[in-house]
């Protein structure tokens, strides 16, 4: 049986003068591997090296059209095979330079075993002699331990036993002579042991009783026995015609995949650098106090640089499919984009950005479409910010009109009397709960809208190319500057002026009293063995009284250090488990305790007042409905230009404020705050 095995082992390598490349190493060695074959070192000195050594090419992974270089040596050892080759500077798919850098390191040599002796303590081949038909570089690597193994080649395990038996059948491994070397009983003469010539008596047919023979049963037994050669012929014929064909597929999904490999090559090596160039960006940009001109002077050379391939890669990844021309939500990110670098540029929706993003959108940008498409920018922001914050969804937001702006609201009212027939008195009136007056007085809260501005800068000078490169990173950070800041009032108050009051503290800290009421649990020792428990958050959901009732209005807000002690708590269950719709409604949702929400927010992780002292907050349990969230209006993203400075601001506002609708009575509290102690 011809077959072609391959060898496969690692060389050492040293780059040339000239721009090529060296590699020496052993191709075959004279140790066992694990399958038990062994390639002695006579192998090679029978004549197997000559057709290989008249043309002495290298290839790289066994690819006939891709010659990289040539043999420069090759010797027969003692200790096996030894090769050596210089790879050409010009090798194609950059071959010379992944050797270089130890990218490629290792060769493999076909050859074809022409002599082998069967070993029966191995239960493998000592290969005897073999035929050396060529060598090539490949990006397999090697396995040291096992330097081939003879059954890898063949396509099954019965074909690798039938080509072990054409070298088996001329041992005798159990002390009997095999097919082979069988001697026709029927022959005149044998060899025998002392080396004269025995002469078979010749027997007559007389002499002996000649048994009768089947002759019925003979030609049954000769035709089965040839059928089954003939069976097995072809199904050995179409065995390897089935192998060959395979082995021709392979090599073209090889060779298709290697151009493939190439082709990725070439394009990661071109788009790498640009890649890291934006990863670091993004990285700068994560900072809630990042200054956009400081970042964009920082790397303005290196964004010059590769602004061209930026904006390749940048148009690569827009994707517009899918996105119906009269839905402008659906465009409503690379609309707010064009509206920033419009306003940057001082061009409007004349820049190449947006007019491309008004084709794509199919709509034109005029006094009549502007108000729809300036509503779809303002709400493209809202939602940048809204997929920052993780306490502002909590609460259902109000639209108002102006500044301050009255909210009636009805109290809760004393159950009615039952009185006798016809008596009608003051005590029948309807009433305030708690109230004793007679008396039925509708509240009101004042809902006040405070203005939210955040801005960065952007130089005269910056490449309208690289604006649109970073605009989402900058719209990122000015969005998630705008959701910091909502959350933090809503919990702690922003200062004198605008949101005093938060839910558990007041201008700034989380040390005094806010909207929440202070919880009568055993306060947690910061500084012992104490942490929050689902046990404990369901004590204060109990105190809330009748707002506690009603477990999905109920949530908990908890800094991270107290989520992380929730986590392997029994109660708590994790947002994985219980599903995402309603985390996909509260972006800060980390899990449920008792069918109730579970807020984590580092902005009760630390003091954010000015007095540096330490939280004080363990957890917080709120009644959702009983808050609100007023907003004028919605954000206005607007830039001007400051000549002095040469440089553009870029502001971005919002009014809204945070209201209490009702306040705690008796043992009826709509918002529970626990503390340290």
């Amino acid at each position: 049986m011809e077959k072609i095995f391959n060898l496969t082992s690692t060389f050492k390598s040293h780059a040339a003068d000239d721009g090529s490349v060296t590699i020496k190493g052993m191709a075959s060695t004279v140790d066992f591997d694990r399958a038990g074959d062994s390639i002695s070192a006579e192998a090679w000195t029978k004549g197997g090296l000559k057709n290989f050594e008249k043309n002495p090419i290298i290839l790289f992974n066994h690819d006939y059209d891709r010659p990289i270089g040539r043999a420069t040596g090759l010797k027969a050892t003692e200790h096996g095979l030894e090769l050596e080759a210089k790879i050409s500077k010009s090798a194609p798919a950059n071959v010379c330079e992944l050797v270089k850098e130890g990218i490629l390191g290792a060769f493999s040599v076909g050859f074809r075993v022409k002599d082998a002796d069967y070993l029966q303590e191995t239960d493998g081949l000592k290969i005897k002699d073999a035929e050396l038909f060529e060598v090539s570089v490949v990006s397999v690597p090697c396995n040291q331990e096992a330097t081939f193994s003879l059954a890898k080649s063949f396509d099954s395990v019965s074909e690798y036993e039938e080509f072990k038996k054409t070298f088996t059948n001329r041992v005798d491994l159990a002390g009997q002579t095999l097919a082979k070397d069988e001697v026709n009983t029927s022959s005149v003469a044998s060899d025998t042991p002392d080396g004269t010539k025995k002469v078979q008596k010749e027997i007559q047919m007389s002499e002996v009783n000649t048994p009768e023979i089947d002759l019925e049963a003979l030609a049954k037994k000769v035709a089965e026995e040839t059928a089954a050669k003939i069976a097995m012929k072809q199904a050995e014929q179409k065995a390897a015609e089935e192998a060959a064909a395979q082995e021709i597929q392979a090599e073209v999904e090889a060779k298709a995949q290697q151009e493939e490999e190439v082709k990725q090559a070439v394009v990661s090596g071109v788009e790498s650098g640009a890649e890291r160039l934006m990863a670091d960006l993004r990285k700068e940009f994560e900072n809630e106090q990042v200054n956009a001109a400081e970042v964009l002077n920082k790397y303005k050379s290196e964004l010059e640089e590769k602004s061209a391939e930026i904006e390749a890669m940048r148009t690569s990844k827009r994707d517009f499919s899918g996105r119906k021309a009269s839905d402008l939500k659906s465009h409503g990110k690379d609309l707010l984009s064009a509206h920033i670098l419009g306003q940057v540029t001082n061009k409007g929706w004349d820049t190449q950005y947006g007019q491309e993003v008004l084709e794509k959108a199919e709509v034109t940008y005029t006094s009549t479409s502007s108000a729809g498409i300036d509503v779809i920018v303002s709400n493209a922001f809202e939602e940048e910010v809204r997929q920052a914050q993780k306490v502002a969804p909590l609460f259902r937001e109000i639209a108002v009109s102006s500044g301050a702006t009255v909210l009636p609201v009805a109290p809760d009212t004393e159950p009615a009397n039952f009185a006798a027939t016809g008596a009608d008195t003051a005590a029948n009136n309807l009433e305030e709960a708690g109230a004793s007056d007679n008396n039925y007085n509708v509240n009101q809260v004042i809902l006040q809208a405070h203005r939210l501005i955040s801005s960065t800068f952007i130089t005269n000078d910056t490449d309208e190319q690289i604006v649109v490169s970073v605009l989402p990173m900058i719209t990122s950070a000015l969005a998630r500057a705008h959701a910091v800041a909502i959350d933090s009032a809503i919990l702690v108050g922003a200062g004198a002026g605008s949101i005093s009051q938060g839910l558990v503290g007041a201008n700034g800290t989380d040390n005094t009293s806010g909207y929440s009421s202070a919880s009568a649990q055993t306060a947690l020792d910061a500084s012992g063995s104490g942490e929050v428990t689902p046990a404990n958050l369901l004590a204060m959901r109990k105190e809330m009284g009748k707002y506690g009732l009603e477990a999905s209005q109920v949530a908990y807000i908890v800094p991270t250090d107290a989520y992380y002690e929730l986590i392997d708590a029994s109660g708590f269950t994790d947002v994985q488990e219980v599903g995402s719709d309603l985390a996909a409604k509260l972006t800060g949702m980390v899990g449920t305790v008792f069918g109730s929400p579970v807020i984590a927010t580092d902005r009760l992780a630390y003091n954010l007042g000015n007095s540096g002292a330490a939280t004080t907050t363990a957890a917080l349990a709120v009644y959702m409905p009983n808050y609100v969230v007023p907003r004028l209006r919605g954000v206005s993203v607007e830039t001007d230009y400051i000549v002095k400075e040469q440089r553009t601001v870029l502001v971005a506002t919002q009014s809204l404020g945070f209201n209490q609708l009702v306040a705690a009575s008796g043992s009826n509290k709509p918002s529970v705050r626990w503390a340290y102690s």
